[in-house]
């Protein structure tokens, strides 16, 4: 019985106590907005313990915790959304009012400066025109902008007439400044002209016609500036590759004295049969021994020249010239993978004058096979 009596009195307590919260919260809501104040009013009814005691007599209904709480977010909801537009709308009126005040300032700003233009535009005219003489035309545009939207057409029309003649003046200041820059622009600079004679044309259409011309000779440029680099390229990979002359000097062991070669790697390769299977390109030496004198000669990896002992002969042919025989021979020690060519001066001479040679030869069990040389700027003495 105790403790009944005790959970009524808290229950009581913290009714009266939600009571008088709301009463608080509708009584300060009715300052902004009066329909969400009695909203929260109407709310605090639910926690005074006689009101529900008339409704259970009247209507027979108990008003139970949970009604309690739910009535109790129903009405807090309604607060805050009436409260939120009420905000709104308070909000609305005042950036309007912020919004007709300004209007307002402006239009007298406005006024004013119309009335001050009236009572002193030839005075400002004046000022105008005195500022565009002297080629001031930042002073006169500055001043022109801060009545030119006064109502007066003579102000405007000196503002134009500023504004032309800064963007000439601008313009005949930069032609100048791009047209010193010419001094310094080598001649042979076609990327550089082009560019710099662009930057003119786009002020004077005078200077169109240099812009195309050095365009063009630019492109042209470029492409002989890559072509070059190609060919660089690929004659260094050629020459990595034993496809151009290479030269070596070397001393000979006996005389002491020094000995010179120049060689190059044929473009095409064969394949020969067992047992010398295999890609190999053929190898044409000139050599200038200090002992020996000057010879020529072709030599491969594997393989056997087919030439004996009585000598025997090549076919070569020097770029689009006819092809001619000329007498070949084994070295002294006999090894078939090596074949001089006599008249080493005669080939020389030819080679010199050359971009190609072509150089056929018999080889055993394959037959007769050309192998094709690159040989142009032969640098022999």
């Amino acid at each position: 019985m105790a403790d009944s009596r005790v959970g009524v009195f808290f229950r009581t307590v913290a009714m009266w106590l939600l009571c008088v919260i709301f009463v608080i919260i509708g009584l300060g809501g009715m300052f902004t907005n009066f329909l969400a104040g009695l909203i929260i009013l109407l709310g605090a009814c639910i926690f005074v313990p006689q009101f529900n005691r008339k409704i259970k007599d009247k209507v027979n209904v108990t008003v139970t915790p949970g009604a309690r709480a739910v009535i109790a977010v129903v009405c807090l909801g309604l607060f805050s959304y009436t409260s939120s537009k009420s905000l709104d709308a308070d909000r609305a009126q005042h950036q309007a009012q912020e919004a007709l005040a300004n209007q307002q300032k402006v239009e007298q700003a406005q006024k004013e400066k119309r009335e001050q233009v009236v009572a002193n535009k030839d005075a400002i005219l004046v000022e105008m025109h005195g500022l565009i003489a002297k080629q001031d035309y930042s002073g006169a545009i500055a001043l022109g902008n801060k009545y030119s939207d006064a109502g007066s057409l003579e102000i405007d029309q000196a503002l134009s007439q500023a504004f032309i003649k800064k963007v000439d003046a601008d313009k005949q200041q930069l032609k100048a400044t791009v047209l010193a820059s010419l001094a310094s622009i080598k001649q042979d600079d076609y990327k550089g002209l082009a560019s710099t004679y662009s930057k003119l044309a786009s002020i004077d259409q005078a200077y169109q016609t240099n812009a195309d011309k050095f365009s063009k000779l630019a492109e042209q440029q470029a492409e002989e500036q890559n072509a070059r680099g190609r060919a660089i390229s690929e004659k260094a990979r050629r020459q990595s590759m034993g496809l151009t002359w290479n030269y070596a000097e070397d001393e000979d062991t006996m005389s002491g004295k020094p000995m010179r070669r120049a060689y190059v790697a044929s473009i095409n390769t064969v394949d020969f049969k067992f047992p010398y299977a295999g890609v190999q390109r053929a190898t044409l030496t000139i050599r200038k021994h200090p002992r020996w004198g000057t010879s020529v000669y072709v030599a491969i990896e594997k393989g056997q020249f087919v030439c004996g002992y009585d000598d025997c002969e090549v076919r070569v042919k020097f770029s689009k010239g006819k092809s001619q025989r000329m007498s070949a021979s084994e070295p002294d020690d006999h090894s078939s993978d090596l074949l001089f060519i006599s008249n080493a001066s005669s080939f020389i001479a030819q080679a010199r004058k050359s971009d190609k040679v072509y150089i056929e030869a018999n080889f055993y069990q394959e037959g007769s096979r050309i192998f094709e040389f690159d040989i142009p700027d032969l640098d022999w003495k």
